[in-house]
């Protein structure tokens, strides 16, 4: 089997010849190339979106930080982005969302957006990687994970969903449709695999919030893409274990950059116990990386053995590496999953 064919049978629940090992290619350290069972990911886009009459801008207000406006026939928003030199990651000061109002702008801005497939994104993903890797197709996240990621800050959200809920709903009825259409690009593609990219956490995303928002997000989303042929993968890179039994409940058969102890709460055992058939695809906890080459190669060698020769399981790193320790750390789970 080739890198891409052993992965991709592992994420379909099916025999491999070894674990297989993956990483974001945008996270490979220079030289990750040379490790021979290291399979690249990548997230080309199944859909362009644009919206006539609508502009962002940007411009720098003080070093480092950003200040992005949104022009539309219905209003403006602001968004105010500090970028850290690290990795480049922009973090949030002022959200677009700022007031009950600016509910009502953002929903017209999606209702108004055109929704165009992109196969040529997936064609060169394709093309990039080859035989050596693998591509998730990029569609949306899950219209409540979307919202306060992506606009307007968990604490904004969590207020407005008990001040002014006919606002924000609007807002997330508009996001749901978008993500139908781009499910429905998707469905319709060359891609195998369906990006869910939803960041999924039990801390917010906890059972409440995620019968209300999320149960049905993922039942429409499967019903669009199993019938396709297609294997959704849902990025739920959080804390999971209080979440566990809602998770179990849906379709999604892949979740994507499962995060065990240190760094997440649920192990892969007790994960797979709970969740008998669905696979995982683990995000090597980020927390190790900076340990000892040995301490890596232990920690890979046992969850390699909570999986117990399970199918349907994948090592990976889906979350930034510190740069000074990337690629001896690769090297170091490469080579335990060799010697398994």
């Amino acid at each position: 089997m080739t890198l891409r064919e052993n992965t991709l049978a592992a994420l379909r629940g099916e025999a491999v010849e070894q674990v297989p090992f993956t990483c974001y290619k945008g996270l490979m350290p220079a030289g990750a190339e040379a490790i021979t069972n290291l399979c690249m990911v990548v997230t080309p886009r199944a859909a362009t979106l644009s919206t006539p009459g609508v502009s962002t801008t940007s411009e720098e207000i003080a070093p480092g930080r950003r200040l992005m406006r949104m022009e539309t026939p219905w209003g403006v928003l602001t968004r105010e982005v500090e970028v850290e030199s690290g990795y480049g990651s922009g973090w949030t000061r002022e959200h677009w969302i700022k007031g009950p109002e600016d509910y009502a702008i953002l929903e017209q801005v999606l209702r108004a957006t055109e929704i165009v497939p992109f196969p040529e994104s997936y064609a060169e993903a394709r093309e990039t990687v080859g035989d050596r890797g693998i591509a998730l197709l990029w569609t949306a996240r899950a219209p409540f994970q979307r919202l306060w990621i992506e606009y307007s800050g968990i604490e904004r959200l969590s207020y407005d969903l008990a001040d002014c809920p006919a606002a924000v709903e609007g807002v997330l009825d508009a996001m749901l449709e978008q993500s139908r259409q781009i499910a429905r690009i998707a469905a319709a593609s060359e891609a195998e695999l369906i990006w869910l990219p939803d960041n999924i956490t039990g801390e917010i995303a906890g059972t409440p919030i995620f019968a209300r928002y999320m149960a049905r997000y993922y039942r429409e989303m499967c019903e669009i893409l199993l019938p396709a042929g297609k294997t959704p993968c849902c990025h739920m890179d959080g804390f999971l274990r209080q979440i566990s039994e809602s998770i179990g409940a849906t379709e999604v058969p892949v979740i994507e950059a499962f995060t065990s102890p240190p760094d997440g709460n649920l192990s892969v055992a007790d994960a797979f116990a709970a969740w008998p058939e669905k696979r995982l695809s683990l995000n090597f906890p980020s927390s190790v990386h900076l340990s000892a080459p040995e301490e890596i190669r232990r920690m890979t060698r046992s969850l390699v053995a909570e999986a117990g020769g399970r199918p349907g399981f994948v090592m990976g790193v889906t979350e930034n590496i510190p740069a000074s320790v990337g690629a001896r750390s690769l090297e170091a789970i490469g080579a335990a999953l060799e010697q398994d």
